[in-house]
């Protein structure tokens, strides 16, 4: 399995675990232990496993061998289009998508917006009709979009925590955090679940945000706090990049209002979150270090007889090489002007040149009695090989 297989994978199943038990980490250890959860998908989505640190696995004795064999314009007109490919498009293709939105909305939002004078934080803040309720955005040029009622709708006391609240988003790096979601979920962009989690990850991060809120020395009174957010509801809008309250928000924020808990169950809550996050990271190393370490890496005959006929034996084989690596190749002309390639690739663990010998030995003999290849190719890569052959036995 490739490493971007095996990260798309390990981050799909962590993205599972994390919508499985955020909700009784929030209940239990508080709403900053289940944002913290959501760290665990996005490092093993960019980061490899950890390697595996127990005793490594023994080599495999001798020197392996198999065969390929095929014409080599029909294998390149044969392949498929890779996997891979269409995953970068389809991750190019969402992330586009949002980009564009956002830029348009927050253009918008700002060409029809006039500043605010009350605003007692180290921002820009600007009223809009662009949103119902005030929403941060900006990664490097930090905003406060505030709805076009906001001095009406909301009393000098909620208007300062209104405030308060989309600051602690910047100061948070909560608008970064909602960018890495964004890439994230552009790279997992095939899997149903990655759109119910970005729901839910800003849901804990809006949680999260009331309770550093709640925690600064004098802030505010709880209730008056949650008066505040019933004010602030909105609409939902391009939320690519932006935080705001949204209206399926509201019970489950006005919910952890209601909790708090000690300094040691949020910091237990903390662990439990690194816990899930350390583990994520090893997930899947073992099972790729274990992998036996096979001393051929590659072995493959390419040919081609003219006539468009082909025969295949065996299957490409691609491992690490621990040791030496020698090469014999062909490239012959054929009949049609179609190339004809033979390659044989032998990996010698530790410069062993008897060992090598020995598998060249193996594929000029399975090349000897391979009577569908082409005369003159078969002629000319024998020739090589022999010639190898008595160079690392020292003839």
């Amino acid at each position: 399995m490739s490493v971007l297989a095996g990260n798309l994978l390990g981050a799909s199943l962590l993205l599972a675990l994390v919508l499985l038990i955020r909700r009784p980490v929030a209940r239990h250890f508080g709403a900053r232990a289940a944002y913290a959860l959501w760290l665990a998908p996005a490092l093993r989505l960019f980061m490899p496993p950890l390697p595996d640190l127990g005793p490594p696995a023994a080599p495999s004795a001798g020197v392996g061998y198999s065969l390929l064999v095929q014409p080599a314009a029909a294998a390149a007109s044969a392949a498929p289009l890779p996997w891979p490919a269409i995953w970068a498009a389809g991750a190019a293709l969402f992330l586009a998508v949002h980009l564009v939105r956002h830029a348009l909305f927050v253009r918008r939002a700002l060409r029809h917006g006039r500043p605010y004078a009350g605003a007692a934080i180290a921002c820009d803040a600007v009223i809009t009709p662009a949103v119902e309720g005030p929403a941060a955005t900006g990664l490097v040029h930090r905003l406060v979009l505030l709805p076009a009622d906001f001095e009406q709708r909301f009393t000098p006391e909620q208007q300062r925590l209104a405030l308060l609240h989309e600051w602690q988003h910047h100061c948070r790096g909560d608008i970064w955090a909602s960018a890495a979601a964004l890439v994230g979920a552009a790279a997992l962009w095939f899997n149903p679940l990655t759109y119910v989690a970005l729901g839910a990850f800003r849901r804990d991060m809006e949680s999260a945000c009331d309770r550093s809120v709640l925690s600064a020395p004098g802030a505010c009174d709880p209730l008056a706090y949650g008066q505040t957010i019933l004010a602030s509801a909105a609409r939902p809008i391009p939320r690519s990049l932006c935080a705001l309250t949204s209206l399926d928000e509201l019970k489950g924020r006005l919910t952890m209002l209601d909790t708090n808990h000690g300094s040691l169950r949020q910091l237990a809550g903390l662990g439990l979150a690194f816990a899930v996050t350390l583990g994520g990271m090893t997930f899947a190393g073992p099972a790729l270090a274990d992998e036996p370490r096979k001393e051929v890496i590659e072995k493959r005959v390419i040919i081609s007889d003219g006539s468009g006929k082909h025969a295949a034996h065996g299957a490409d084989v691609r491992m690490s090489c621990p040791g030496e690596k020698i090469s014999v190749e062909s490239t012959v002309a054929g009949t049609d002007q179609e190339k004809n390639q033979a390659k044989i690739v032998i990996c010698s663990k530790g410069g062993d040149r008897a060992k090598a010998a020995e598998g060249l030995e193996r594929a000029l003999a399975d090349i000897e009695k391979n009577d569908d290849m082409n005369p003159a190719i078969r002629a000319d890569i024998t020739a090589k090989l022999k010639a190898k052959i008595a160079e690392l036995r020292g003839r």
